[in-house]
């Protein structure tokens, strides 16, 4: 990777730990460069405004976590992808006070106030809710039901990893058991 990139990268890495630990709007441009190590001058080279960063950083956290989403919905049944969803989800945790999901909370922070944070948050919404559909259909649900147990199951997905307040991995733990809970009772409901 060129320096520039790596800079610009390295920039974007501190920010989102940053406006994760923080908050977006309690963090500034002078503190993110002072954990960076780079010139002041420097952040206006890779980025128009705070806004344009936090679009990087939304984007930054999309990727990690669709990639993992990706990686454990190949071959999974839906329990077997929850599992590995979660663990994944619980080591990025362990040793440290849970502050909800980074891609989540940034997307709360923002939503109302910054739309094009807001529109790449919401692209990336979509792309949840399709891999959770994906999953669906591969452990034997019909595509309308897939389609309605996976808006259901981004709903308690998104609640419990905005649980920022809880201070602990309570959350976690919650939505791991609603959503397994969720699938059974469906399944059973409706007999697949």
């Amino acid at each position: 990777m060129k320096k520039g990139k790596e800079s610009r990268q390295h920039l974007i890495e501190c920010a989102a730990e940053l406006f994760w630990k923080n908050g977006y709007s309690a963090t500034g441009i002078s503190e993110i460069l002072k954990q960076t190590g780079l010139p002041k001058g420097s952040f206006y080279f890779y980025f128009k405004s705070k806004d344009d960063l936090a679009t990087a950083v939304t984007e930054y956290y999309q990727k990690i976590l669709l990639e993992q989403f990706r990686s454990s919905s190949q071959g999974n049944d839906w329990e077997s992808f929850i599992e590995e969803i979660f663990d994944y989800l619980f080591g990025r945790a362990t040793g440290q006070t849970f502050a909800g999901c980074p891609y989540a909370v940034m997307g709360m922070e923002t939503a109302l106030s910054k739309p094009a944070v807001a529109s790449v948050f919401m692209e990336g919404l979509k792309k949840f809710e399709q891999i959770f559909q994906e999953v669906l259909l591969y452990s034997g649900l019909s595509p309308d039901h897939a389609k309605i147990l996976s808006q259901r199951m981004l709903s308690i997905y998104q609640g419990y990893l905005l649980g920022r307040i809880s201070n602990n991995t309570s959350f976690l733990k919650n939505a791991r058991k609603n959503m397994l809970e969720m699938y059974r009772e469906y399944r059973s409901y409706h007999e697949i």
